[in-house]
């Protein structure tokens, strides 16, 4: 007796993904979807076959291949090792029981179940109980109507539908337009609106459109709307689809995409270049140090033109007064230019008791005061660069004064006013010395230290001190804004809106500084929030304005002698900003010609409770755009006559 050979089992992963039947009574209607898969056995002589079994009517398992359809069905290829498809039979009563197998090779033994999975769908409102429904939607211009129609099934989605062979005729004809009342409208459970009414509404006015036929899930009219449709919501049409019984019609509406626009496309810059007015304030009668003064002199940018303000007698009552007097003369001396101003001060003494320092910085705080209220051209603030350090003491002073170099370890916000940002953020930076052998604007004491140590020759040398400042027009405003910054209401900016206006605000990488308020009486406000402000209470306009965290801008370009090599740095000093340089991110603001809004901010002038498509082109049919995209990037992707009869509608 010869020997057995054991043959080993072998896995071929063998399997079906999808095994899914759907039968509808109102359509008499039996779905089979199917994808089966093996690693090993699948091949040209494989079939998919089905079976049902009603309480009159028993399939055996048949060919799908074979069997007569109500709808077409393409064939698929769904890969090698695969079968996968859809089939639609004519079944009048409710099936018990559904079999789906796949036969490995046709009239062979070998064959693998399906496991169908049943679901049965009564008659009932067509929007929810019918295994298609019909809708429209529109173009961004909101002048052609796409019909499409929606595959609606338990367990298979639209576009699944689709991509396993399932094509279904469609005819839409008898289009008119209008606007549908409050009280007409679909409600939740139909938000595509099918099947909304026996017809449409009489009142609606005919578009005259040809009838659109397709077997494919979308296709456009072939015309435009007319005209006078432009204010109106909404077409309505009549839809024809079949099913085992012959056909079925009812109702399918369109509704407009909300009609948005930038709500401010852009902001000119107000911003320009200031004019330096230089003061050395110094003993006349005296050297404190040579070296020191040089140093200052050459920060500052000093020449012989420029001012010089004795300090032999500053302990004088009358000094405080005379500076006033000094700085405003010059202030006046140089307004019909026409340019803005910055006072820049070197301030080259030997007190250590701060009593002079507090005494310039009263100066200053008499002569900006009334000048912060003018409208160009006005001295903007001062830079002060000290022999030591100084901390301001004058409430709100901080807004108008840059006082270098800041007081060593002061607790207070006027440490933080003097930080150098470089234009190389890749370097390690401190709030003063910005990676430098020595500070940039550093108090006598160090420099003096570092020239005995090293030499003048490699304290660097200031190349260029420029600022720059918005311009203010006579309807100009400033409002405070935290401890440094400043809120400017330029030239009477304004986004007008109606109350069913709908506002949506997205933030940028690079959102401009943007602020609003309702009234001049008004505390600015954030553009973020303008949706929310108007959604709850309706203005018929917004002030527009930028916010600074600073009312002017210093910038400087610097070489200095690094691991014994010269270096040229570009440097900025950023205003109110904390004493960590590198958190520093508003330099580039003050070189921009123009702050664009139109990615910020946008207005819905119509339709504005309308659903509306998402970045995806998907139609959210159930997030209307007043509801939606308050807060949320609104960038919607509309369908276009030459983008296919395959829209994305998952």
């Amino acid at each position: 007796m010869a020997a057995c050979t054991k043959v080993p089992l072998v896995d071929v992963g063998a399997g079906f993904t999808i095994a899914d039947a759907s039968w509808f009574e109102a359509e008499q209607t039996l779905f089979v979807f199917y994808s089966a898969h093996a690693d090993q056995g699948i091949g040209p002589e494989s079939v998919v076959e089905v079976t049902y079994t009603t309480d009159d009517v028993k399939l055996p398992w048949s060919d799908v291949a074979t069997l007569p359809t109500v709808h077409t069905h393409v064939s698929v290829d769904c890969g090698p090792g695969t079968r996968c498809g859809s089939l639609s039979l004519a079944v009048q009563k409710l099936p018990r029981q559904v079999g789906v197998r796949l036969r490995y090779a046709k009239g062979g033994e070998l064959a693998l179940d399906g496991n169908a999975v049943l679901n049965v769908v009564a008659r009932g409102p067509a929007a929810t109980n019918r295994s298609l429904l019909v809708y429209g939607v529109f173009t961004q211009a909101n002048d052609r109507v796409q019909w499409r129609a929606r595959h609606v099934f338990p367990t298979i989605r639209n576009e699944q539908a689709t991509e396993l062979g399932l094509r279904r005729q469609l005819t839409v004809d008898g289009e008119s337009f209008g606007t549908l009342p409050a009280l007409e409208l679909p409600g939740p459970d139909n938000p595509y609106g099918y099947d909304f009414a026996q017809a449409c509404p009489p009142a609606f006015v005919p578009t005259g459109a040809a009838a659109v036929e397709t077997v494919e899930r979308a296709a456009f009219d072939a015309q435009a709307l007319p005209l006078p449709s432009s204010p109106e919501t909404d077409v309505c049409a009549r839809s024809t689809v079949t099913d085992a019984t012959g056909t079925f019609t009812a109702v399918a509406l369109a509704r407009k995409n909300p009609e948005v626009r930038d709500a401010f496309p852009a902001l000119r810059s107000p911003i320009r270049a200031d004019t330096p007015l230089r003061f050395l304030l110094a003993p006349c009668g005296r050297v404190i140090s040579d070296a020191h003064l040089a140093m200052q002199k050459q920060r500052l940018g000093w020449v012989d033109s420029d001012e010089t303000v004795c300090l032999d007698d500053w302990a004088q009552a009358s000094f405080e007064d005379t500076l006033v007097a000094r700085l405003s003369a010059r202030v006046d001396a140089v307004r019909p230019q026409g340019e803005d101003m910055v006072l820049s001060l070197a301030l080259h003494h030997d007190d250590q008791t701060g009593a002079l320092s507090a005494k310039v910085e009263a100066a200053l705080a008499r002569v900006l005061a009334p000048e912060m209220v003018k409208s160009s051209p006005r001295a903007v603030g001062a830079f002060v660069l000290d022999s030591y350090g100084h901390a301001l003491g004058t409430a709100g002073l901080e807004r108008a004064v840059l006082w270098c170099p800041a007081r060593p370890g002061s607790s207070s916000t006027a440490a933080h006013t003097c930080a150098l940002q470089l234009d190389f953020p890749d370097l390690s930076l401190g709030p003063l010395t910005v990676g430098l052998p020595l500070p940039i604007l550093p108090t006598r004491a160090q420099y003096l230290d570092f020239i005995a140590r090293y030499s003048s020759a490699q304290a660097g040398e200031m190349q260029s001190l420029t600022f720059r400042a918005p311009e203010r027009t006579p309807a100009s405003s400033d409002l405070p804004l935290g401890d440094f910054g400043v809120g400017t209401f330029f030239n009477g900016e304004l986004i007008t809106a109606a109350p069913d206006d709908a506002f949506t605000f997205c933030p940028t990488a690079d959102s401009p500084p943007a602020i609003f308020r309702v009234t001049a009486s008004d505390p600015p406000a954030p553009l973020s929030v303008l949706p929310e402000t108007h959604r709850l209470a309706p203005r018929p306009s917004y002030q527009l304005g930028l916010a600074w965290a600073f009312p002017f801008y210093l910038r400087l370009d610097y070489s200095s002698v690094v691991a014994g090599k010269l270096t040229a740095f570009s440097l900025s000093v950023p205003f109110g900003v904390a004493s960590d340089s590198t958190a520093f991110e508003g330099a580039d603001l003050w070189k921009k010609d123009t702050f664009p809004l139109a990615e910020v901010l946008g207005q819905c002038r119509r339709f504005c409770d309308e659903p509306t498509f998402d970045s995806a082109g998907v139609y959210q049919v159930r997030a209307p755009f007043r509801a939606t995209y308050e807060t949320l990037c609104y960038r919607p992707v509309f369908p276009t006559p030459d983008g296919g009869g395959f829209p994305s509608d998952p």
